[in-house]
């Protein structure tokens, strides 16, 4: 099988280099290409074409989201992975760019801490993404009921949805919520793998579209009927029975 051909986009020399060296790493990918700014990436992707785009979220002249709408004008089945700072302004916009289509996202490397950890942590996180988007199949755009019919078994009463969502999981929130009925009459539990800016995000831009409340948990809720609570990024969420209700706890166990 041939490599995966994948153009990487980012206005910073540094973060080219290092985000092309992740991914050079896995004799799977091959980087065929770099861009400065999302002008050069769009001329790139014609010349290149790539089967993956990693694209900088904050960059001159033409920013990601700027970037994404022609992309996916020219490219709508192409998978883009936004490259943001884990800051409130790069969270917000990557919030934005997976309203516009893009396919998923991940965090610049930490400038924290060891800087071969944050690293090894941005390569776990960067290289299964785009193994994974490269061989799927193009994303539909509608959202299917899924029925389960048990023969012979008497349904017990529905209690709790709980939803647990990683790679596209935005996206696919974003067709579901809307369309829940506004006298949904048991509480919605989600688990969003992101880290904890963009969850509180994400329950904010949901609760703006959708017919029910929708909250970052803080642990210690009792669920109400036709509410949604989503759990804080890097948190487990954990549901305990009191009295006649269902609370919830939150932990960062393993």
């Amino acid at each position: 099988m041939p490599p995966i051909r994948v153009l990487v986009v980012d206005d910073a020399v540094v973060v080219r280099r290092l985000i092309s060296e992740a991914l050079s790493a896995d004799a799977d990918i091959e980087v065929v290409g770099t861009a400065a700014n999302g002008s050069i990436a769009l001329q790139r992707i014609r010349q290149c074409n790539p089967d993956v785009v990693t694209l900088d979220v904050e960059m001159p002249e033409m920013d990601g989201l700027e970037t994404l709408r022609h992309l996916r004008a020219e490219f709508p089945s192409l998978p883009v992975i936004m490259c943001s700072s884990l800051t409130e302004r790069g969270a917000s916009i990557t919030m934005d760019a997976l309203a516009l289509g893009a396919t998923d996202y991940i965090t610049k490397p930490s400038q924290t801490g060891s800087f071969d950890e944050s690293m090894q942590r941005f390569r776990d996180d960067l290289l299964p993404r785009v193994k994974a988007l490269s061989r799927r199949a193009p994303a539909s755009n509608s959202v299917k009921p899924l029925v389960a019919r048990s023969a012979g078994l008497r349904a017990e009463p529905v209690r709790i949805i709980a939803i647990g969502v990683s790679t596209g999981g935005p996206n696919a929130l974003s067709l579901l919520m809307p369309r829940l009925r506004p006298d949904l009459d048991v509480p919605i539990v989600i688990v969003q793998h992101m880290p904890p800016m963009f969850t509180r995000l994400l329950a904010e831009r949901l609760d703006a579209h959708c017919p029910l409340s929708v909250k970052e948990a803080a642990g210690g809720e009792l669920l109400r009927a036709g509410s949604v609570y989503i759990a804080p990024g890097g948190f487990h969420m954990v549901l305990t029975q009191q009295g006649g209700g269902v609370v919830t706890a939150l932990n960062q166990g393993p």
